[in-house]
């Protein structure tokens, strides 16, 4: 996961703020009780969306939070939740799997300082990752078949956006549905995750076409609308094309959240799928509006 699934501050009341804060911060002490201190720094938006779905999919009563000093700024006062849910511990271990995922893909892909640096996080987090692995075995399951499929496309080069996405896809959809009993909120749970895998997907292959087309790396909008040129990335049938998969894609994961009948974090969520994800949208967007530099 990239970082892109992301609240929308000036739409958010102080209070929710204050919400989304608290998990995520009780999501960072978590990771340092469970992985060590260093594991701090793998936090990110992703799994703090991870731990509100799950949480709101729950049912649960409203959670209770108490203050604390942050270990990286003691000056800084933050909430964290009191009785820790399950969902915080699934997360931090989420984090981690994925983590690990992620550096032994850039180690294969990348070339240079950035292969010694992605072998050398692979080393880091190898014992991390094997503790996550066999407190949820599940996890580092579902991670390792989404990488050999997400592999073999790009092998394929793979020209169908559609296509390319859908490992990321199906995958957060199964994280995130794990362990959850059958029924209709875990189908439900379980789109809205795989809309949310599929946008996360389909929004960083749209953030990194130029590099990609610059450096030759693999990217099914390259291939999809047969980019030659930098000017090619910025041709009406591209940006519509693009656009138009991603905007169904953010909707669609914002009008299923109205069949989930949880309560907590509810607003939080809305914020997000209805707000933060077409925010991001918007800021790539803009990047494409403007003259290629010459």
């Amino acid at each position: 996961m990239f970082g892109y699934v992301r609240i929308y501050k000036p739409e958010l009341k102080v209070r929710e703020y204050e919400e989304y804060k608290a998990v995520y911060c009780t999501l960072c002490k978590t990771l340092g009780k469970e992985y060590g201190l260093f594991s701090r720094l793998l936090l990110s938006y992703d799994a703090t969306f991870y731990v509100l779905l799950r949480d709101c999919t729950a049912e649960k009563q409203a959670p209770q939070y108490k203050k604390g000093r942050c270990p990286f700024n003691p000056a800084k006062v933050c909430r964290y939740q009191i009785d820790c849910a399950e969902s915080y511990r699934a997360a931090a271990a989420l984090t981690v799997v994925l983590a690990y995922h992620k550096a032994k893909d850039n180690r294969r892909d990348a070339k240079g300082f950035k292969k010694a640096a992605a072998a050398l996080a692979c080393a880091f987090l190898r014992a991390s990752y094997k503790k996550a692995a066999k407190r949820y075995p599940r996890f580092a399951e579902i991670a390792e078949g989404a990488m050999q499929k997400q592999q073999a496309l790009e092998t394929q080069r793979c020209d169908s956006a559609d296509r390319a996405a859908d490992p990321s896809a199906l995958a957060l959809a199964a994280l995130c549905t794990a362990d959850m009993p059958a029924g209709e909120q875990r189908r439900v749970a379980e789109r809205i995750a795989y809309c949310v895998g599929r946008w996360v997907y389909l929004m960083d292959a749209y953030d990194d076409m130029e590099t990609d087309w610059k450096t030759g790396g693999y990217n099914p909008f390259l291939l999809q609308y047969a980019v030659t040129s930098r000017e090619d990335l910025r041709r009406d049938d591209v940006q519509e094309g693009i656009l138009r998969s991603i905007y169904m894609t953010e909707n669609e994961a914002a009008t299923t959240l109205a069949l989930l009948s949880g309560g907590v974090h509810r607003t939080i969520l809305e914020n997000i799928l209805c707000d933060g994800l077409n925010a991001r949208t918007q800021s790539i967007r803009e990047k494409y509006q403007k003259s290629p530099a010459a």
